[in-house]
Formats: C-alpha cells, sequence, structure tokens
C-alpha cells in the first residue's frame, strides 16, 4: 500500500500531477549546464585500450526453470513475470568485461535484438551491496538465497521491455580485493566508465542517458551526479544519503565500520579512518551537498525498511528542497528495502520520470 505520495519540484510540494513540459525543459537545460567531456575517463589503458571500450562480451547463461528456484529466489517476482524473462527473445542480455582505469570490469549489457535504424535511451543501473556481496551476476553459481544476483536479470529486463538499453557495471572489487570496496571511492569511476562504452554503441542515443541506484548503488548515483554524469534524470531505491560515524542511522547493524564476512571495514579500509572518517562520511553523504547535484531525480523507499533507514531518503528530499531542486519523493508502506511488493508499481514511476525528461520508455524514436 502507499502510504504517501507527494510530488515535488523546485517549488515545492505540487501534488500528484505535475507539467510535463515545464520539468523537462528544466532538465533539457540542467543538462546542458552539466555536460562533461568523458576524456578524463579514456586515460587509462588495459593492453592498449582506453577506458570504457567494451572489450570482450558474451551471452549470459539461461536461467533456471522456475521450479529450480528455492522458496527464497521465488518469492521475488511472480512465475508469470520470471517465465517471460527466461524465455524472452527480444534482447540480448550480455556478460560484459569493459576497461576502467586500466583495470578490467566485468558488467551486464541488455540491448535489443533487433534495434532497427533508431536510437534507443539507455538506463545506467548501479546495484547495491559491496564486495562480492550483491554481485550483478552470480557468474555460474546456482540461483539460491545464498546468491541470487541471477535475479538482477529479470528485474533489469522489466525495464529494458519499456524500450531502453541497460547497463550496469559489477564494480572492480572483487575476490582478492573484495573486502577493500570503498564504498563509494574510486569505483565510482567504473560507473562514468560506462558513458564511453554506451557511446561506442550505435544504436544508442546519448542524448537519453538514465540512471537508477538502489541501496549502496544510490549513494553511487548521487556521487556520480555530482561527478557529472551526463544524465537527464535520475531514480534512488533507499539510497543512503546522510552518512556518519553512527553508522546504525544509515544502514542496519554496526559491520559498516568494523567489518564482516564480505567488508574490512571503512576502519581499516579509508586511510586515516581515525582523523578523516568525517572527511570520508561527508564525501558519501549527498544531502550535504544537494545542492550540487543538478539532475531531476525520483527519491523512493519503503517506510518499513529495516535495511537503511526511511529518514536516509526524507532527509534526501528536503536537503533537494532546500537546495531548490527538481526531484519527486514516494515513500511506500509495509514494503521491503528495494520494494519488491510493489516492484510493478515502483518500475512504472521510474519509467514514467524517465519518460518527463524525454526518455519515450514505449520504444525507441
Amino acid at each position: 500500500m502507499i502510504q504517501r505520495i507527494r510530488i515535488m519540484s523546485k517549488r515545492g510540494i505540487v501534488g500528484t500531477s505535475f507539467s510535463a513540459t515545464g520539468l523537462a525543459a528544466i532538465a533539457l537545460s540542467l543538462v546542458s549546464a552539466i555536460a562533461i567531456s568523458m576524456a578524463a575517463h579514456s586515460a587509462e589503458t588495459v593492453d592498449g585500450k582506453s577506458s570504457g571500450q567494451i572489450l570482450a562480451s558474451k551471452p549470459w547463461p539461461a536461467l533456471p526453470d522456475w521450479d529450480a528456484l528455492d522458496d527464497f529466489t521465488r518469492n521475488f517476482f511472480p512465475r508469470a513475470i520470471y517465465e517471460e524473462a527466461r524465455i524472452q527473445t527480444d534482447f540480448q542480455i550480455l556478460d560484459i568485461t569493459y576497461s576502467s582505469d586500466g583495470i578490467p570490469v566485468r558488467g551486464l549489457l541488455i540491448k535489443p535484438n533487433r534495434p532497427g535504424n533508431h536510437k534507443w535511451p539507455a538506463i545506467i543501473f548501479n546495484r547495491g551491496g559491496n564486495g562480492d556481496y550483491g554481485r550483478i551476476g552470480n557468474y555460474g553459481v546456482p540461483c539460491k538465497q545464498e546468491d541470487d544476483s541471477c535475479l538482477y536479470r529479470v528485474s533489469l529486463y522489466l525495464l529494458a521491455k519499456e524500450g531502453f538499453v541497460v547497463i550496469a557495471s559489477d564494480y572492480r572489487f572483487h575476490g582478492p580485493t573484495a573486502k577493500r570496496d570503498e564504498w563509494g571511492g574510486v569505483e565510482v569511476d567504473d560507473i562514468l566508465n560506462l558513458f564511453p562504452a554506451l557511446n561506442s554503441l550505435d544504436f544508442v542515443d546519448p542524448e537519453r542517458l538514465y540512471m537508477f541506484g538502489q541501496s549502496r548503488g544510490g549513494t553511487m548515483t548521487y556521487i556520480a551526479l555530482k561527478r557529472g554524469a551526463p544524465v537527464k534524470a535520475a531514480a534512488v531505491i533507499a539510497g543512503p544519503s546522510e552518512l556518519s560515524r553512527d553508522t546504525k542511522a544509515f544502514i542496519h547493524g554496526d559491520w559498516f565500520v568494523n567489518g564482516n564476512e564480505w567488508f574490512d571495514g571503512a576502519a581499516k579500509v579509508w586511510p586515516d579512518y581515525e582523523h578523516r572518517a568525517d572527511e570520508y562520511y561527508r564525501a558519501r553523504s549527498a544531502a550535504s551537498w544537494a545542492d550540487q547535484i543538478n539532475v531531476p531525480v525520483l527519491v523512493m523507499h519503503s517506510r518499513t525498511d529495516r535495511l537503511v533507514p526511511v529518514m536516509q531518503s526524507l532527509r534526501m528530499a528536503m536537503a533537494l528542497q532546500e537546495a531548490n531542486k527538481v526531484y519527486a519523493l514516494h515513500i511506500y508502506d509495509g514494503d521491503g528495502h528495494l520494494l519488491p511488493r510493489n516492484l510493478e508499481d515502483r518500475n512504472r514511476r521510474i519509467i514514467d520520470w524517465f519518460n518527463q525528461f524525454g526518455a519515450n520508455g514505449s520504444g525507441p524514436r
């Protein structure tokens, strides 16, 4: 059940409908103002390959049959939706490797089998988790509760089928370096280096790029926007926006500082944590620098989220309001961290938001 819905713009709360023309015009001017050269992200090479260059691609293995899933993974999607994603033939789902600051990074690309002579809008998706936890793909591991990341393919297909190319980075910290994930540090480059990757695809419209992040990926989205990611609009679900030494205020548990089986902890990963912790937290706290976000942002959260408190999104909305930015805020009641009970509604709102700013998600133009 949706408990509260408030659409906001630079003029504050304006109800549940607004002028697409006015907001689209704002978005176009904002994108023009923040357009950046990606040359800075193309300086490093992998064996002579520029950052953002796709080094390799191969089809993802087929999703397992519904009956092979455990009870946990079956709860993510209705059977009909899962089966549609499993057997669809309209899109190729590729396991890609691309260059990022001299490092080969894995990712996912969903592209139309028959793009035609048209340019397609694209969504950059930023995942949550850290290190080897929450990876974009299970890379041969059976799809089950212990590793349900294969289901990203279903959720991202649902966005692609609305008329988008979808690309996502798995970030650079894996295997031997997994527990040293900087959680909003140098790996933000892995997101920014997806822009030249998209620009290399002749069926992608470089003027219609969008960004969607969830959980930690929401924080990454805010940082990428601050750094000038050339997108026309963004959407964030349950993204921490106000980080501090009081880690329970922005994420469940106390693992963020002291670590767990997936993460060494900020106290070990961030150099000179004792003296510089506040600096690191602020660099990842978009609510502290909302004035530097010049892209319309849709913020969504569950009031009953047990992993990231809803106050993180409420504070972000207030910061955007105070900074006179274009944004929308939707708070759901009785849902989980990534809004699984409102999957259809949350996806519709994301697509509608991107369409407000020129995506025309019903298909390419």
